[in-house]
């Protein structure tokens, strides 16, 4: 396939290039003159997760997504100010929508939320390389706020608190998530416990490498990974079977 040649579009020179925020939120207004573009704000990020799925995130380019459509380099700047922009952009809608509330009651709608927002983690693994720079912004951030605030609903917390929770298990889950993709083979580890167990300081870390609880220590990344996950969940239970209990106290609490 050919590249495609430039549309003849033009971003209106005596405006300001659209923020972050208002490409999230909607397209700006097109001029008048020169056909309609062939290309399309959404098809530009969404050719930008492809990339970075398949290869990763420091090989994103603009000349890169401009390849995987087939048009010039000079188009995308039509849409986005450069790879920062898109980026950002691709961030936002990477992880799509949010799990659709279920029947379940909301402890059940809770875990379900953590457990997409972990496999959209996985099969996006450079989304966890992306700098925060603060809350939530676009439609999809806000949508998975507000569906995590909404599994809360039936928690019991003010509306303060299901905020702060939601913030938690969000940092958990992204930081354990991280850590499963992050971190090399573990024969270092071993090579250190079996060290460290050697010197007699740390008689906790040495009684557990005796009866076996690293055994996976050595395994391959990919091994490695799968255990995470119940690391996650049973952070996850104990944390909201505390929330239970912080509820139910506070109910029983005498007043005055």
């Amino acid at each position: 396939m050919g590249v495609k040649p430039d549309d003849g579009w033009e971003m209106p020179k005596d405006q300001a290039r659209p923020s972050n925020l208002e490409l999230m939120w909607g397209s700006p207004k097109r001029t008048a003159r020169g056909p309609r573009p062939g290309l399309t704000l959404d098809e530009i990020v969404r050719a930008g997760v492809r990339v970075a799925d398949a290869e990763g995130l420091d090989a994103l380019s603009m000349q890169r997504v401009a390849g995987e459509l087939g048009y010039t380099t000079m188009s995308l700047y039509r849409y986005v100010s450069g790879k920062d922009q898109l980026v950002a952009l691709m961030s936002d809608s990477a992880l799509g929508p949010p799990p659709e509330p279920g029947d379940g009651d909301w402890r059940e709608e809770i875990e379900a939320w953590v457990r997409a927002m972990w496999v959209g983690y996985r099969e996006h693994p450079w989304l966890l390389s992306v700098k925060i720079e603060g809350p939530p912004a676009g439609p999809q951030g806000l949508a998975w706020l507000e569906a995590a605030l909404r599994a809360l609903e039936g928690s019991g917390l003010d509306t303060g608190e299901r905020i702060s929770a939601t913030m938690f298990l969000n940092a958990a889950t992204f930081s354990l998530a991280r850590l499963s993709i992050d971190l090399k083979p573990m024969e270092d580890f071993a090579t250190a416990l079996t060290l460290g167990a050697r010197t007699g300081r740390y008689p906790i870390l040495a009684g557990m490498l005796a009866d076996g609880t690293f055994e996976s220590v050595g395994a391959p990344q990919t091994e490695f990974a799968q255990e995470i996950l119940p690391d996650l969940e049973f952070g996850l239970r104990r944390v909201l079977e505390g929330i239970e209990q912080y509820v139910s106290a506070r109910k029983t609490a005498p007043t005055g």
